[in-house]
Parts: structure tokens; C-alpha cells; sequence
């Protein structure tokens, strides 16, 4: 072994104390004035500046620190006890009787496991070395990634490195194991065990948490997110004065008011983007910003060297470093700091992914970076800040670069995750019924807190999840921490699936609130052979005296019937007629007052007559005896907790039957998922009651890429600004064609019947599975729609339809009456089956035998899995492609006169809703539809990605713009271009770089960042022809 000896320049040979096997004894014990010394270091404060910044070995990172009873050392065996030591240092081995050379207790040396600061990554390089103390006595202290001399930046100049020693040595340090090796400890009474220490003879601390000072409490509640922060600052008056502290946290604090909306924060920034021209009217606004984060303040430790040779790990800092010497030549001169602040914020504005903003984080949060975590995250959420307020300001930059800002501090501040998938399979019955014997993962806060959470009698708990986000899991997982209450797990209308219905523990009874009904009072009309099959359709009641034979006077009755099964009112009213109808012109014609007071008594005629058992003509209705046993008030006491799942589907009267019952409840949906609408107001039912608020934003089911579009749209489309869609850790994407099997999904049957005619008549067909089943798609219907048909054109004989409504229609105008019913009573399902029947024609047997000998019963054995949103809520899939029917917008957001007046905020939200529930049904892949790519420039993404210019330039001319119509060609004196990414709905070979004009139209004012101001005024757009490709 080597030893460095102060004031030499050479080194030499000492011999191991340990031996050259890895043994571990025990660490020495520092006194106060060592710990005071080795506070004011660097390597004193890392640990608690620090805390994550040093991956997980494989040991405890916190060995040394727990209380442990020093009674047990005394009951080992002979063997197993340190060997006794002689005057000279040396210890006799008691079975062999020889002595080993050694040192006493008063010369011990210093040492670090390198696995406790070496990252997994092979490609970060660590400065760890040990000081072996001279002869002298004079002691060291080890510094982790410091320079050897001071740079007046938290230097230590009585410290050495082993920069610089002969490459045999580091080796040799690491082979023999000296780095890491514990020594024999000086013992101690036992109050100084552990952080708080013990009394007398406790094995455990009997200290307080209260007792931790100020800057401990800073240093955990820096690691916390922002709403954690004002929730524990009623904890006491302490925890008040930590958190109120205005030096505490600024930015986190302030990103998290200012999204909020609070008033003051809202100034503050408004004052911040004035006083530093980061404005809409400056087109210099975003080069202003990266000189505003360039004068952030840094700690006194940190050393800006270290930190810029960490940043240059990230694969984005050369062409950040390139960016800055062309755009911004006064801060890449200025001070150390500055530049180093600036080449962050550029880093930032250029990551094309969260990864990328990962990767940043973990290079910057090495030990030998001397970055404390606090400051690094402060800057982050001062960007994260200004990004969103230059969206809220209307400046146009993608929002992509915020949301991967903000994801990556989510996942740091949120680390502990577990999969819906894992969840489900820790909750079967067949294991224990404790969820902590089960299994040693650990839940994100937001479902922790929940499941801490007790309910009490008229007790509402609304928890609103997004897609993903493990919310029947959690309903199940909430049940199996219960064993002593009884649960009643409800569905709206959906019966609970098989694999979802043995998860539950066996105190829970699981249903549907119409199997319920049915239970009651609905099985009296099926004996009575008194029950509709079907939902109440117009032709039900067209041929009784209140319909009076008129379509139109029929469709208004059942109406106003299924608007009353909805509603919580104990009689029919003029609020449940509709306020318009459809002419027998076909226009659209309100209802005046005196029309409704009629009608009402036609709908009131009908009902008794529904409800009576005795009368058979008018046949009563699954919502119908719904209905009925609402009105009888139902006592569902025999529970404790009522958890109602997919509570954005329940109508008005089932979320009544759910609130007015006396034990506790515990409401889960997501109101984005609401594909059924209602003439009632389920919210406010909820409102009333006062309920406890939580939400779910963590989905388990897809990584950053499909959050990232699902997010988006319910930011564009929906306006939702509070919270924020998240995925987790998996990689997914959105570019590229379908890989394996795919599920497409369309908004209408039709569209899913197109599809599957193209995949039966393609030269390789492929195996189908339609989601809900062959039979309830409707090929029965179609064929007997066209029968209808041919018998309106000739006389077939020998065709027989089958379907009761259409049957009906050869008695009452053919098929052109079938078609004027479906378009005056607005059956829009009718109506897809019918266009389908007129677009394939006298073809569409043969096409519907075709499809019917491709399906399959089973996913595992389809190539292709085609339905409609509706059908596949509640379902998800490893590749998902959205049909272009779900959604048309006509242009790119840059385009307005393609756009022609098309208006977000036109479209209904149940357009957007199906949009966002197609996108979360993909698990690793999206296949994303035109229409969609156009949606998302409407949030400045369209998937760009910065390169170097040089790697795209060649011997010859520079390349043309990728847009067709442009005849631009690259900028040779641009530091970086735009390149385009490639998509599976423009065909192959559309990727491609981007001239600095048709650049500046989809990014902004971030295009300053690729070239100097002066380059970019010279660009001009040439004249283009037609419409923008992607």
C-alpha cells in the first residue's frame, strides 16, 4: 500500500493494517471538536445537503447512526471477539497464537465505502481517496470531488487529493479494500447513540422530533413537494416557523402559489418578467430569461469547476455550450456561476424529453459536483416558474418544455411508486391479508394518504384520478387494510369484470346499483313478463293514444320518461320536457309552456301505466325500476362503507341512492372519462354533502411520452391548469409505425367497420378481435337494414328480418322511412348502421362473413383489436392506434387560413373526453392520428429536435428545408437546426431539418437560441403551396 505523507512529493510504501481481504470492523467515533472540524467542510455537509445525491449501495447509507445495545457485544463468542492487542499495536490471534501487526485505537484512519458515492452509471467518474494520517497525529479530512487547491470557492487548503498518484495505487486502494474498511470504535456512553441519543439503558431513542433543530427541518423539507409544504405548517409552532421562513424554498413555494392563481404570486412574477424584458412584445424574451437565471446566487461550497465538469456528462452541453458563445457572448465570458446558471437554463430550453431533464439532475446531483440539492432544485423551479407564466402570457413556446421540467421534479420528490399491475397482485386473497407482509414496495403519497384516511358515518370522500392512476386497486387495497368493516363495492351500470371481482377481500360484496334494483323490484315485472329488453325507444309508445301516431309527439315522451329515471324527482315536471324538437321538416323548434303542460300529462299517463303490474301494453324499463327503488328509499345499513367506483358515469339517482345512506362513502372517477350525459347535476349532490377532496395524478399505465399528449389535451382542450397529468418510469413513445399487435380505436361503429373491411381484404389478412364481442356490434342489424332495402327496390321473397324496430318499418315507408326515423328522433347509432349499409351495398354479406370468419374470442390470438372508445373504457393496450374519426381539426395551429375559424372552445367536451380516453388506453406505444398532431401544435409541439448544424452539412450545398414549398436552405452560420420527427401518417422518409423561418413560425422565440439575432432577421419565408406537411 502507499501512503501520501505532508510536505513530501513522493509517495511510499506503507503495509495494510487490515490485510488484503475486504474484512469490515468498526468505524471510530468522533469527539465534538473533530465533528466541529469536519461541519465545516465540504464532506461534513454532503450528507445532510446532500441526502440524495448518493446512491442507494448495498448497504444502509445510514449504518453508524442507529442506537444499539452495547450488552450484546459481551455475549460473543471467543472467536467472533476483536483479538486483544499488546502495547505495540499488536493483536494476538487467540486460536493460533500468532500477532498481527496493527495500530492502536488512537490512530485510526478515516475512511468511505466508494460504493456508497459510485453511481450505477459506468460513465461518472468519483474522487473518492483516503488520507492515512502521518506519524505526527495531525488528522485529515477526506474531501469528496474537491480540487486540490483552493479556488475561493469553498476550497480547503489543509486537504490533498491523490490527483495525480500513479494509477497502480487507486487500483491498489481498490483491490485490497482498504477504502471502506471500519476500524475498531473508542467506546462511548450510551446517551451519544444515535441523532437524538438514548437515556440510561434504552435500546430505542427517546427523543422528539421536535427536538431536531431549525436546519435539520430544512434539510428534510426541501426534499418535499410544495403541497406538502403548506399542509405541515399547522403541524406546530415550529414547523410554522421553518416553513414561513421566506428564505425557505422561494421558487418551489412560489411555482406553487402561482399556479394556484393566489394573487400576490401572480404580481410578483408579472413584476419579474416586466423588470427583465421577458415579454411577448420582446422577441429577445427568451435570451432575457436565460440571463435572468444566469445571476442566481450560490452557496459559498459550492465549486463552479466541479459543477461544469459534471455538466459535461449531459449529451445536450456541448451543443448548449455552442449556443451560448453564438447567442449569448457576454454571459459565456462573465464569471464561472453565471455561465454555469446559463448553461443549465439552455440545457432545459433544448431537452426534447424527461429523460434528458433527468440526466441533468443526476449529473448535477453527484457528490463531486458540490451542488447542494436545495439550490439545484430552486433553480429548477425558478425555470419551471417562468415557463409557465411565458404560457400564461401567450408568448409561444412549446408547453412540452415545462411538462418535462415539472415531471422530472415530480418523480424526484415522488420516488417511492408501485405499478397498478404489482398492486393488483399484492391484493389476491391467496396472500396475507396485511398489505406490509406482503410486500415491501412502497405507494407515491397521494395513495398512502388516502389509504390513512378513516371514514365515519355521512362521511364523502371524493377522490378524482386520472387515467391509470390505480383507482379501483385502491378501492380494493382500502378494503383489504379494513378487515373489520364491511364494504360495498358499486358499478353504475357495468357489472364488476371476473378479474377484478377476486381481488376483493372477503369482506366486501361487490355490484351493480341496477342488479340491486332488480334484486328489489324489478324481478316482480320479469315474472310478470313486464320487462323491456331494450332501452325506452320512441316506437315503444307511437302507437297509444298519448303518442297519437305522431313520430315526433313519441320521441318527446321518451324523452321526457328517460330524463325523469334520471333525475332526483319524486314526480314528473315541466323541467324533465325538453325545451326543442325536431319538426317533421327537419328543423330544430322550441317548445312553448303551454305544449309542455300537455306533454306532461301524456308522460304521466304513460308511467302509471308502466308501473302497473296489471297493465300489460306499456312495458317497464331497467331505469324504470331504478327509478322505483329510489323512490322507496332504500337502506343499504347492513354496510359500513360504500365505495362507488366510476363515479363520472353515475347518473343523478344513482348518486342519490349513494349519498342518502347513513354509513361512509367513498366516491372514485375521473370526470374526463364522463362519456354519459344527464339532464341533472351530480356534482352538486356531491358538493352538498361537503365532501374531503383528493385526487390521483400519478398514472402507473404509460411513461412520460403518452402522459405528455394526454396532458396536453386536457390543457388546450379542457383548460385543466391545477393539476397535471404524470406517468411513471417505463419508456413509451409517439412516433413511429405499430409494432406487434395494435388496438385501433374509433369514435363510431361505422369507422370500426371500415377498418375491419380493410384488414379482411387485405392480401395478408389478420386475425380481429372486437372489444364487447361479435354479437353486440351489430352485423345482424345491417344485414337486416338490408334486407329492408332490397325489399323496398324488388319484391325478395323469402327474406325475413328479424329485428322488432325494423320490422316495424315495412309497414311504414321501407327503408326511407327507417332512415327519416333515425335522423327525427336521433338515434345516432341507427344512423352509422345505416350509412353502412348504403356505402358497401349488395357487397356487405359477403364483407360481413368475411369479418365473422377473421374474428377470434380471445385478444392473445388477434393480430388487431378493433372498437370504439365507448367499449373500451376501462381497458388498455401495449399499442394504440387512434382512428381519424375520433377528432378532425383541419389545420396546424401556424395555418389560420386553414384553420378558417375553427375555435377549441367550439368543440363539446365530450369530443375531448372520448380524444383523451382513446389516448390513455396505450400502455407503451401511441399511434397518433393527423388530426391529433394538429391539436397538439395548438401547444407549439410539433416535435422538433435540435442538431448541430455541422453534422448536416455536406461537401455540397447545404440542405433544403424540409416543408414542402419552401426553398430555403439551411443556414451554414447556425449553430444548431431544428430537425423534424419522423411520423407513420405522412409515409416514410418525412423527417427532416427545418430553414430558420419556417423554424421561427412553430417555435417562437426560441429560435434566438440557434442562431444570432442578426441571422434570424435575415431569414424570409418562401411563398408556400398548399397545406404545411408535419
Amino acid at each position: 500500500m502507499l501512503q501520501w505523507k505532508k510536505g513530501e512529493r513522493d509517495w511510499v510504501e506503507f503495509k495494510p493494517i487490515l490485510g488484503a481481504g475486504r474484512r469490515r470492523g468498526k468505524r471510530r467515533r468522533l469527539a465534538p471538536s473533530d465533528c466541529l472540524s469536519l461541519s465545516n467542510s465540504n464532506v461534513g455537509a454532503v450528507s445532510l445537503t446532500q441526502p440524495f445525491s448518493s446512491l442507494a449501495a448495498g448497504r444502509d447509507s445510514h449504518r453508524g447512526l442507529y442506537p444499539w445495545n452495547r450488552k450484546a457485544a459481551t455475549q460473543l463468542d471467543p472467536l467472533q471477539r476483536p483479538a486483544p492487542r499488546n502495547a505495540n499495536g499488536v493483536s494476538e490471534n487467540t486460536t493460533s497464537g500468532k500477532a498481527s501487526a496493527g495500530r492502536p485505537h488512537s490512530e485510526v484512519d478515516l475512511a468511505f465505502d466508494p460504493r456508497d458515492f459510485l453511481a450505477s452509471d459506468s460513465s461518472i467518474e468519483r474522487d473518492v481517496f483516503v488520507l492515512h494520517p502521518n506519524p505526527s497525529g495531525e488528522r485529515h479530512v477526506p474531501l469528496l470531488g474537491c480540487p486540490s487547491k483552493n479556488n475561493g470557492v469553498g476550497g480547503d487548503t489543509s486537504t490533498r487529493s491523490f490527483e495525480g498518484a500513479p494509477a497502480a495505487f487507486q487500483q491498489n486502494q481498490m483491490r485490497t479494500g482498504i477504502i471502506g474498511a471500519e476500524l475498531d470504535v473508542d467506546p462511548l456512553p450510551d446517551s451519544y447513540f444515535g441523532l437524538l441519543g438514548c437515556r440510561g439503558s434504552h435500546s430505542q431513542p427517546s427523543g422528539h422530533v421536535t427536538q431536531l433543530p431549525d436546519e435539520i427541518l430544512r434539510a428534510v423539507f426541501c426534499h418535499l413537494p410544495a403541497v406538502d409544504l403548506y399542509r405541515l405548517r399547522s403541524v406546530c409552532q415550529q414547523w410554522q416557523r421553518v416553513l414561513s421562513d421566506p428564505m425557505f424554498a422561494p421558487w418551489k413555494r412560489r411555482y406553487y402559489r402561482y399556479r394556484k392563481g393566489e394573487g400576490r404570486a401572480v404580481m410578483e412574477m408579472d413584476k419579474i418578467l416586466k423588470e427583465n424584458n421577458i415579454t411577448k412584445d420582446n422577441e429577445l424574451c427568451m435570451l432575457n430569461l436565460i440571463r435572468y437565471v444566469s445571476l442566481f446566487q450560490h452557496g459559498r461550497s459550492v465549486n463552479t469547476d466541479a459543477v461544469l465538469n459534471c455538466l459535461q456528462h449531459h449529451p445536450l452541453f456541448k451543443q448548449s455550450k455552442l449556443c451560448m458563445s453564438q447567442t449569448l457572448p457576454d454571459i459565456n465570458h462573465a464569471a464561472r456561476i453565471s455561465s454555469t446558471w446559463a448553461i443549465q437554463a439552455v440545457i432545459v430550453l433544448l431537452s426534447n424529453s424527461v429523460q434528458e431533464i433527468r440526466r441533468l439532475i443526476s449529473c448535477l446531483g453527484r457528490p463531486c459536483s458540490t451542488l447542494p440539492a436545495t439550490e439545484l432544485v430552486e433553480v429548477l423551479y425558478c425555470l419551471a416558474t417562468l415557463l409557465f407564466a411565458l404560457r400564461e402570457k401567450g408568448i409561444s413556446i412549446s408547453n412540452r418544455i415545462h411538462y418535462n421540467l415539472f415531471y422530472a421534479l415530480y418523480l424526484r420528490e415522488n420516488p417511492a411508486t408501485v405499478s397498478s399491475k404489482q398492486l393488483k397482485h399484492l391484493c389476491s386473497s391467496q396472500e396475507s391479508n396485511s398489505w406490509h407482509l406482503r410486500t415491501n414496495a412502497s405507494l407515491n403519497p397521494e395513495l398512502e394518504r388516502i389509504l390513512n384516511l378513516e371514514t365515519s358515518p355521512h362521511h364523502v370522500i371524493k377522490i378524482t384520478g386520472y387515467a391509470g392512476t390505480g383507482k379501483t386497486s385502491l378501492l380494493i387495497e382500502y378494503a383489504w387494510h379494513r378487515p373489520h368493516l364491511r364494504f360495498l363495492y358499486v358499478r353504475p351500470t357495468k357489472p364488476v369484470p371476473e378479474d377484478v371481482a377476486h381481488l376483493f377481500p372477503p369482506n366486501v360484496d361487490f355490484t351493480t346499483m341496477r342488479t340491486k334494483a332488480y334484486q328489489c323490484i324489478g324481478h316482480k315485472y320479469h315474472q310478470k313478463k313486464k320487462l323491456m329488453i331494450c332501452g325506452l325507444k320512441p316506437f315503444a309508445v307511437l302507437g297509444s293514444p298519448e303518442g297519437q301516431g305522431s313520430l315526433s309527439r313519441a320521441n318527446l315522451i321518451s324523452r321526457s320518461l328517460c330524463a325523469f329515471f334520471s333525475s332526483v324527482d319524486e314526480a314528473i315536471g315541466v323541467a324533465h320536457v325538453p325545451g326543442d324538437h325536431r319538426s317533421t321538416c327537419g328543423g330544430i323548434k322550441p317548445m312553448e309552456h303551454h305544449e309542455k303542460l300537455e306533454l306532461v300529462e301524456d308522460v304521466k299517463r304513460i308511467w302509471t301505466k308502466m308501473v302497473d303490474l296489471r297493465e300489460p301494453s306499456h312495458l317497464m324499463t331497467h331505469d324504470g325500476y331504478l327509478k322505483l327503488w329510489q323512490l322507496s328509499n332504500p337502506n343499504l345499513s347492513q354496510f359500513d362503507v360504500i365505495l362507488l367506483d366510476e363515479a363520472e358515469d353515475c347518473s343523478p339517482v344513482i348518486m342519490d341512492i349513494v349519498l342518502s345512506q347513513k354509513c361512509g362513502k367513498l366516491l372514485v372517477g375521473d370526470p374526463h372519462q364522463q362519456i354519459c350525459s344527464f339532464k341533472g347535476a351530480s356534482e352538486a349532490l356531491v358538493e352538498a354533502h361537503r365532501p374531503t377532496l383528493l385526487s390521483l395524478t400519478q398514472s402507473f399505465r404509460f411513461g412520460p411520452e403518452i402522459a405528455y399528449v394526454a396532458a396536453t389535451i386536457l390543457d388546450v382542450c379542457k383548460r385543466v391548469k391545477d393539476k397535471t397529468l404524470v406517468g411513471g418510469y417505463q419508456d413509451d413513445n409517439t412516433s413511429g409505425r405499430p409494432v406487434g399487435q395494435v388496438a385501433i380505436l374509433c369514435r363510431t361503429t361505422a369507422a370500426v367497420f371500415d377498418e375491419a373491411v380493410r384488414i379482411v381484404t387485405s392480401d395478408n389478412p389478420n386475425k380481429i378481435y372486437l372489444i364487447g364481442g361479435l354479437d353486440t356490434f351489430g352485423m345482424d342489424t345491417m344485414l337486416d337494414i338490408q334486407m329492408l332495402m332490397i325489399k323496398e327496390t324488388e319484391q325478395a321473397a323469402g327474406l325475413e328480418i328479424r329485428d322488432p324496430l325494423i320490422r316495424l318499418f315495412e309497414r311504414r315507408g321501407g327503408f326511407r322511412g327507417l332512415r327519416n326515423y333515425a335522423v327525427q328522433v336521433g338515434d345516432s347509432e341507427l344512423e352509422e348502421r345505416i350509412a353502412v349499409v348504403e356505402k358497401y351495398g349488395l357487397g356487405l354479406p359477403s364483407l360481413v362473413e368475411k369479418i365473422t370468419n377473421q374474428c377470434v374470442n380471445c385478444t392473445t390470438f388477434a393480430n388487431v383489436i378493433l372498437g370504439t372508445v365507448h367499449k373500451a373504457k376501462g381497458s388498455e393496450f401495449e399499442t394504440v392506434q387512434i382512428a381519424e374519426d375520433l377528432i378532425k381539426l383541419p389545420g396546424f395551429q401556424h395555418n389560420p387560413h386553414v384553420l378558417s375559424g375553427f375555435r377549441i372552445d367550439s368543440v363539446p367536451d365530450v369530443n375531448w373526453n372520448l380524444l383523451y380516453i382513446a389516448v390513455t388506453r396505450a400502455k407503451r406505444r401511441l399511434v397518433m392520428s393527423r388530426s391529433l398532431e394538429y391539436l397538439l401544435s395548438f401547444a407549439s409541439e410539433y416535435f422538433l429536435k435540435p442538431v448541430l448544424t455541422t453534422n448536416l452539412l455536406g461537401k455540397g450545398l447545404p440542405p433544403k428545408c424540409h416543408i414542402s414549398g419552401c426553398l430555403n436552405r439551411i443556414a451554414r452560420e447556425a449553430v444548431l437546426t431544428m430537425m423534424k420527427a419522423p411520423s407513420p401518417q405522412y409515409g416514410p422518409n418525412v423527417d427532416g431539418p427545418l430553414c430558420h423561418a419556417c423554424t421561427r413560425l412553430r417555435t417562437g422565440p426560441l429560435i434566438h437560441l440557434l442562431a444570432s439575432p442578426q441571422l434570424v432577421r435575415t431569414g424570409v419565408r418562401t411563398v408556400m403551396r398548399g397545406r404545411d406537411p408535419p
